[in-house]
């Protein structure tokens, strides 16, 4: 497997897909979404909208009639296969000793999950042993307790569950907490500890995830893949961040605002430069003012900040739809270097009508750290113009903004742009 897969899940009750939550199965209802057209419920059709819309590879696919003892709805999920040949498919059908799925690997199956929750043994997991590659160990747990119905784990421990089960061979698990699915409260904390005491082991995890902000953690602690329904569906992960959850080079992300001041502004690009190149898995996006983007031409570094090769934001919006980006979880930190006094006035008075003050503003209401280099620092500067050095007495009220900016919940204020780094290494 990957270092981390975005995994679609589909729950299939009477040949249709059902929305999970918080494993209360009798209470699961017929899939709303806002990905799906209002009559597409099958299985086929929930495949391909992950597919051609979100550019999804890998589903998981829980059978419930199978795992409930009411039938089974294999050729559904044959049917995705047979459409989609490059989708893998993750399949949990109750499989256990009296229903091998050996025939279904052999046939069509990518991975076949073996469930704590249904598994009466797992002593005939000897017999898969030519599949262990594709074999999954589900891990079924309820508001942090093993669903199981195994007599000698009554009284261990999941560590020693789990390394029993390393003993056949398998490497790949499903850690799973059903409480929490379809709750969008997040990935339980003990979960994420798990994986601190099986480093090399293929794990996926899932339920609970509301947003990016739930996943890059995973990523960062090298889980395997994450399990993503209800987020689909209601659009709070999209293609975009598909695409991001499966991109290995970027593990952190920042954004950084320049504002219309000449004053430490190569300073401030060559420190950009400079993370870049110690930070290979930093990923820095750049929002310029509209007073930025005229400094910088006036300056001739312009330029120099499109070979950066980052994404470049000017301000050409009004409702600067962008910023959904913070909300969405995948700033770890925004950086705002140089800050014009008008900015930092803005940023102040909390008035938000530009980008930049846009920005600082919903990153307030999101908690997102703030680090905010103000060009107004001292009461005497000698600032570069184009062509020449000059000096520069910044006012009593520009200086006392700088003061108010060091007050206010979540923001750093710092006098040169080389301190940016080390506010970097304190979140990311």
């Amino acid at each position: 497997m990957k270092n981390l897969d975005a995994i679609a899940v589909i729950d299939i009750k009477n040949s249709i897909v059902v929305r999970a939550v918080a494993g209360k199965r009798n209470k699961y209802k017929e899939v709303e979404s806002r990905i799906l057209a209002k009559d597409e419920k099958s299985p086929l059709e929930v495949a391909a909208v992950f597919y051609k819309k979100l550019g999804i590879r890998k589903i998981y696919i829980a059978d419930l009639d199978a795992i409930l003892g009411n039938g089974s709805n294999l050729e559904d999920v044959k049917e995705i296969k047979e459409q989609y040949p490059d989708l893998e498919i993750i399949l949990d059908a109750a499989f256990a000793e009296n229903n091998s799925p050996i025939p279904y690997l052999k046939d069509f199956l990518d991975y076949a999950v073996i469930a704590t929750e249904t598994a009466a043994s797992f002593s005939f997991l000897k017999e898969l042993e030519e599949f262990n590659s594709r074999i999954i160990i589900s891990i079924d747990l309820k508001a942090g307790n093993l669903i199981h119905n195994i007599k000698q784990w009554q009284d261990k421990n999941l560590e020693d569950i789990i390394s029993e089960l390393t003993n056949f061979g398998i490497e790949n698990f499903i850690i799973l907490d059903l409480a929490t699915v379809g709750t969008a409260a997040g990935i339980s904390k003990y979960i994420k500890e798990l994986k601190l005491n099986f480093p090399k082991l293929n794990f996926i995890t899932g339920g609970g995830v509301k947003d990016y902000r739930d996943i890059k953690e995973l990523k960062r602690m090298k889980f395997s893949g994450v399990l993503i329904a209800s987020a689909f569906h209601n659009g709070s992960i999209g293609k975009r961040e598909v695409a991001l959850i499966e991109n290995d080079d970027v593990l952190y992300q920042a954004a950084w605002c320049i504002t219309g001041a000449g004053h430490l502004l190569e300073e401030s690009i060559s420190e950009i430069e400079k993370i870049l190149a110690e930070h290979k898995k930093l990923k820095i996006d750049i929002y310029l003012s509209k007073a930025a983007f005229e400094v910088l031409k006036i300056y001739k570094y312009y330029h120099r900040l499109e070979s950066l090769n980052c994404e470049i934001h000017r301000d050409n919006s009004a409702s600067s739809p962008v910023i959904g980006r913070i909300y969405k979880g995948y700033y770890d930190l925004l950086i705002s270097a140089p800050t014009t006094s008008n900015t930092a006035a803005k940023f102040v008075l909390g008035i938000s009508d530009t980008l930049v003050s846009n920005l600082f503003a919903h990153a307030g209401k999101s908690k997102l750290p703030v680090v905010i280099l103000p060009t107004d620092i001292d009461e005497n500067l000698v600032s570069a113009a184009p062509d020449k050095e000059v000096d520069v007495f910044p006012r009593e009220i520009d200086l006392k903004n700088t003061e108010k900016l060091s007050q206010m919940a979540d923001t750093i204020v710092i006098s040169k742009p080389e301190e940016v780094e080390s506010c970097l290494k304190e979140y990311l």
